[in-house]
C-alpha cells in the first residue's frame, strides 16, 4: 500500500527509550489499585522477552504516560476503578522501546481478557469480554476489507504509470468515506476512538472536515469523555491557524525547566514558531531550511522559537542541539506534553508545524516554505 495511505492507516514513531522496572512512568500518577467495585484488563503475553505490557488510554499520546504492568509467568493483569468505559493501548514492552508501537486498543467497561502477541505476530492478538473492544476491532476488520476491495478495483483498471497518484487520491477518499459511512451509523464510543486516530494519524483537511462534522453530536453524547476535551482542542487548534487570526498563547519550559510564556519572546517584527522534536525527522529537515533565512534577517527584528514536544527527558533534545548547532538561541520543551502545545494547535504526529507570527501574535503564514518565509520578511523588515 502506498505511503500516503499507510500514514493514515498506522501510528508509528520511532523514539528511543528505557523503561524504568516496575513501576508507572510519569510523574502524574494515575488512580490504580484494587478498589471495589473494579474492572480487570487481564491476560497473556505469547512469545517474546518482554517483562511489562505498557498501558496507555487511547486519548493520549502513548508516550506521554504510561502505566507498566508486570509479566509473570506470561500473565498479566491491572484493576481498574469503576468509571466511565475508556479505551487503552496495550503495547508488549519490547515493541515499545523498539519504537514499532502496533498498540492493541482495549475498552475497558467489563472485565477483559487479552491475549498479546509480541513483534510481527500482533494481527494473532485476540480478546474477550469487551463488546466495545469486539465492536472495535470488528470495525477496523470491516474498514481494511472493504478498502483492500477497492484497491484491487483500481487495480484492475487501465492506469498508466503517472496515474498512480489518482489510486492513491481515490483510496484515501474511499478511507474516509467508510469511516464516515461507520461513525454515521455507530454513535459509540469506538467511533469517538476512530475519529481521534483519524486526527492524530495524519495532517489532512478532509480528515480535520470529518471530525468537525461529527464532534458535536458526539461531545453531546460523550461530555464527560476525554476525547471531548483532546479533539475540541486539536479542531479549535486547527480552525484558529489561519492567516489574519491571532496565533494561541502557550507556557513552555525552557532548557533549565523555568515555566516561559511565548508571548514574552515574541521577536520585535516576525518571529517563526517551530514545532519541532528530536525523534521527528520531516521536522529537523524544515528546520535546516530556515537556517540562511535566519542568518539573513536575525538583525532587523526577526527570530526563530523552537518548541519541542519531547519524551521523559531532554537527553536527545541536547544532543540534537548539539550536532546541528543551529545559529539561534531561544529553545522551549513541552516535556510528555505537559502543556499539550501540540495539541492545541492542532499538529498532528506527522512532520510537526512552523507558525509565522508579527509582534502583536496574528499569523503571517501556516507552514510556509523558507522562500516563502524569505518572501514575506522582504516584505516587512
Amino acid at each position: 500500500m502506498r505511503p500516503t495511505l499507510i500514514a493514515l492507516l498506522t501510528i508509528c514513531m520511532m523514539v528511543r527509550t528505557n523503561l524504568a522496572t516496575g513501576q508507572e512512568t510519569t510523574a502524574k500518577p494515575m488512580v490504580l489499585g484494587a478498589l471495589q467495585p473494579s474492572w480487570m484488563i487481564s491476560g497473556e503475553l505469547m512469545g517474546g522477552k518482554s517483562k511489562h505490557i505498557v498501558f496507555a488510554k487511547a486519548h493520549e499520546h502513548p508516550y506521554a504516560r504510561q502505566i507498566l504492568v508486570p509479566v509473570i509467568d506470561g500473565k498479566f493483569q491491572l484493576i481498574l476503578p469503576v468509571g466511565h468505559p475508556e479505551a487503552y493501548m496495550l503495547i508488549p514492552e519490547e515493541n515499545f522501546e523498539a519504537g514499532h508501537l502496533r498498540p492493541f486498543v482495549v475498552f475497558s467497561g467489563e472485565n477483559v481478557y487479552v491475549t498479546l502477541h509480541s513483534g510481527e505476530r500482533y494481527m494473532e492478538n485476540t480478546v474477550s469480554g469487551s463488546p466495545l473492544t469486539n465492536e472495535y476491532h470488528k470495525a477496523r476488520l470491516s474498514i481494511g476489507q472493504r478498502l483492500a476491495k477497492r484497491e484491487a478495483e483500481l487495480d484492475s483498471l487501465p492506469y498508466q504509470t503517472e496515474t498512480g497518484a489518482v489510486k492513491d487520491s481515490l483510496l484515501e477518499t474511499a478511507y474516509l468515506n467508510l469511516h464516515d459511512a461507520y461513525i454515521s451509523g455507530h454513535p459509540t464510543l469506538v467511533s469517538y476512538q476512530l475519529i481521534k486516530e483519524l486526527l492524530i494519524a495524519t495532517d489532512s483537511d478532509d480528515i480535520y472536515r470529518l471530525a468537525k462534522k461529527h464532534y458535536p453530536d458526539f461531545a453531546a453524547r460523550f461530555p464527560d469523555n476525554p476525547y471531548t476535551e483532546m479533539i475540541g482542542a486539536y479542531l479549535n487548534g486547527r480552525y484558529q491557524l489561519e492567516e489574519g487570526k491571532q496565533y494561541i498563547s502557550f507556557h513552555a519550559d525552557d532548557l533549565q525547566g523555568t515555566r516561559v510564556l511565548a508571548d514574552s519572546l515574541l521577536a520585535p517584527k516576525i518571529t517563526l514558531l517551530n514545532f519541532w522534536a528530536s525523534w521527528c525527522g520531516p521536522c529537523i529537515e524544515k528546520t535546516r531550511t530556515m537556517v540562511p533565512i535566519y542568518e539573513a534577517f536575525k538583525d532587523q527584528g526577526f527570530d526563530i522559537i523552537n518548541v519541542a514536544r519531547e519524551i521523559r527527558n531532554t537527553e536527545a533534545l541536547h544532543a540534537l542541539l548539539e550536532r546541528e548547532k543551529l545559529p539561534w538561541q531561544t529553545n522551549l520543551v513541552d516535556l510528555e506534553s505537559k502543556y499539550a502545545v501540540w495539541t492545541k494547535y492542532g499538529i498532528t504526529n506527522q512532520g510537526g508545524a512552523m507558525v509565522l507570527v508579527d509582534a502583536s501574535g496574528t499569523i503571517l503564514a501556516v507552514n510556509p516554505t523558507a522562500d516563502e518565509v524569505r518572501e514575506i520578511l522582504e516584505g516587512i523588515v
